[in-house]
């Protein structure tokens, strides 16, 4: 648990009012602890294992200084989700970029998610982001419907595209096109 929490949010019923606003540098130690509780779950995320302190702290300070969108939920001072919208490096793929979000569990289901991913598409497209990509597990059922309400389409699957503990997924590839196209 984060200091800046000051209590456990993960087994608590959650507060729906969460606050959505732009994540700051000290906001790391919190984001941290929220991405590294949706990572032990082993079922949204790529990662399953919560990554050190200066690497979460350079990753945040890396998209303030980029004015990459990443917004989180702060629940009192814990952050309980986080959507971040992250430009591609690599000069071909610079139009697109990377979206990635989660929520503690004890904050599913209520449209906190959906509050988080508006913010950070209202910026990405503010800001000249073209496309938006993801990856989403076919099982994680929840999150494909969110991404298709909010305009994301189906660009393919790769079949069997995950493989943890033994246990195979398909992963869907998914897309927004913020600007018209040329």
């Amino acid at each position: 648990m984060s200091a800046a929490a000051g209590r456990t949010v993960s087994g608590a019923r959650a507060n729906v009012e969460a606050i959505v606003r732009p994540i700051s540098i000290a906001d790391t130690e919190s984001f941290r602890d929220c991405i590294a509780e949706v990572m032990r779950e082993r079922r949204w995320l790529a990662f399953v294992e919560p990554f050190p302190l200066p690497e979460s702290a350079a990753f945040v300070a890396r998209n303030i200084a980029s004015g990459n969108p990443h917004f989180v939920a702060d629940d009192g001072g814990a952050i309980v989700g986080w959507c971040d919208i992250r430009r591609e490096e690599i000069p071909s793929y610079a139009h697109d970029s990377v979206m990635g979000m989660g929520l503690r569990s004890a904050y599913r289901g209520r449209g906190l998610g959906e509050r988080l991913l508006r913010a950070a598409l209202a910026v990405a497209k503010a800001s000249g982001f073209e496309r938006v990509s993801l990856h989403v597990y076919a099982k994680n059922t929840h999150a494909f419907a969110l991404y298709r309400k909010v305009g994301f389409v189906l660009e393919g699957t790769k079949v069997r595209g995950r493989k943890l503990d033994g246990v195979y997924d398909d992963v869907h590839l998914m897309a927004i096109q913020l600007t018209a196209p040329a």
